[in-house]
């Protein structure tokens, strides 16, 4: 009973670093990093320091093989970095037992290494857990049939080698796998990601031909001898071409927003964009309500810019609103400390969890005819401002959008 007691106990002080190790990946879901090594020797020396300090031989008088586990784990895990100290705390702790053999212990380790240089690219991982344990089984026989011949001594021993090839295996097969289910996962996500991002580059390009197609129809019934054509037709497409440069800006300013600032009245830009969308919102039977600060507030921004973002969040909360739902919008303004806080509210069908945290993702878009650029542009051009753009939403209920942007002191 005590026999698996220790066993138990061991397992535990062995699987419970991993365990931290693994859920670290899980959560970060990055592989082959230097912070990932760093967590891996952590992890090896926490389960050198558990075993030292809380777990016992499994057979009086003898040390016990486990822990050799670690070092298992670097060399399959190829960290050379931990192997050569990993050894040497093993090799110290043996030292203790056997003060007459320091030399044919720093060798045995010496041997595991040149062992793993010459083997590690051909044979398996459990190939080499099999031979190492058999070294050190028959090496630790060895010792102990020098030091104190004693028939069950060399049982035990080989007991105990054949419990480390066992929990070798285990903790190997315990990382190999939940790394290969995370790696899986991994490569499904980004299959997904590069399927939406393949349809997302399909409706930009659909919205590219639209204007693109307009422009061919006017153009063919174009009359430049006729001067109600040139009035008629000349701003229709200068309008088209417009829209489409306004589209491919966006598409190519993902990853790099140019904004031109200058100092300019915050309450100006707001009303701006109102008389825009008031229209937009008498045709869509929704109320629009306002609480603006009758006062000016000057930024330094690009005005051009957060036009197109705020116009941008209002005709969001407009496609949110069912039609058969008596629609309200309000835009409030406050000011706080530095800061010039907008929050646009709507009472339109809202979001769930998944789709809240996805809402800033470029590409992603619940529309059928959106690119999925709207709300991932309008948040980087918010932070070039030095701002934050932030998302509240009740599924079925509202939809709350704050954007904070610091003011130009006075």
């Amino acid at each position: 009973m005590k026999i698996f007691d220790t066993l138990l106990l061991d397992m535990v002080l062995i699987s419970l670093p991993i365990s931290i190790y693994l859920l670290y990946l899980a959560y970060t879901k990055t592989f082959n990093t230097k912070e990932n090594n760093l967590l891996l020797t952590v992890t090896i020396f926490s389960i050198l320091y558990l075993i030292l300090k809380y777990t016992h031989p499994l057979y009086e008088n003898l040390p016990f093989l486990i822990i050799n586990i670690p070092l298992l784990i670097a060399y399959i895990k190829k960290s050379k970095q931990i192997i050569l100290p990993a050894s040497i705390v093993i090799v110290l702790y043996y030292y203790s037992f056997y003060q007459n053999f320091l030399f044919i212990l720093i060798a045995e380790y010496i041997f595991y290494y040149l062992l793993y240089l010459k083997t590690y690219n051909k044979i398996k991982p459990y190939q080499f857990i099999l031979i190492f344990t058999i070294i050190k089984t028959f090496i630790t026989m060895i010792i102990i049939n020098y030091s104190r011949y004693n028939i069950n001594y060399l049982l035990e021993t080989s007991v105990e080698g054949l419990i480390l090839y066992i929990l070798s295996v285990i903790v190997i097969i315990l990382l190999n796998k939940t790394e290969s289910i995370l790696k899986l996962h991994m490569n499904i996500k980004e299959i997904k990601q590069n399927k939406q991002i393949h349809t997302s580059l399909f409706k930009v390009t659909h919205e590219i031909k639209n204007p693109i197609a307009v422009c061919k129809g006017y153009l063919d019934m174009f009359d430049e001898n006729n001067p109600d054509h040139l009035k008629k037709y000349i701003p229709i497409l200068k309008e088209e071409i417009d829209r489409t440069l306004i589209l491919l800006e966006d598409f190519l300013a993902m990853n790099q927003v140019k904004i031109n600032k200058d100092i300019i009245d915050i309450n100006l830009l707001l009303e701006d964009v109102i008389n825009n969308i008031e229209m937009l919102c008498q045709k869509n039977g929704i109320k629009l309500e306002k609480d603006i600060i009758d006062d000016d507030i000057y930024i330094n921004a690009d005005y051009n810019r957060l036009m197109q973002v705020f116009i941008n969040l209002f005709k969001n909360s407009i496609e949110a609103i069912p039609k058969e739902k008596q629609g309200k919008i309000k835009v409030e303004e406050k000011l706080e400390k530095n800061n010039i806080i907008i929050t646009i509210i709507d009472n339109g069908k809202g979001m769930n969890e998944e789709l809240l945290n996805k809402i800033k993702e470029p590409f992603y878009t619940t529309k059928q005819k959106g690119t999925g650029l709207g709300v991932s542009l309008s948040d980087q051009i918010i932070k070039a401002h030095d701002g934050i753009l932030t998302y509240e939403s009740k599924e079925g209920e509202y939809t709350k959008v704050k954007i904070i942007l610091p003011k130009e002191n006075s």
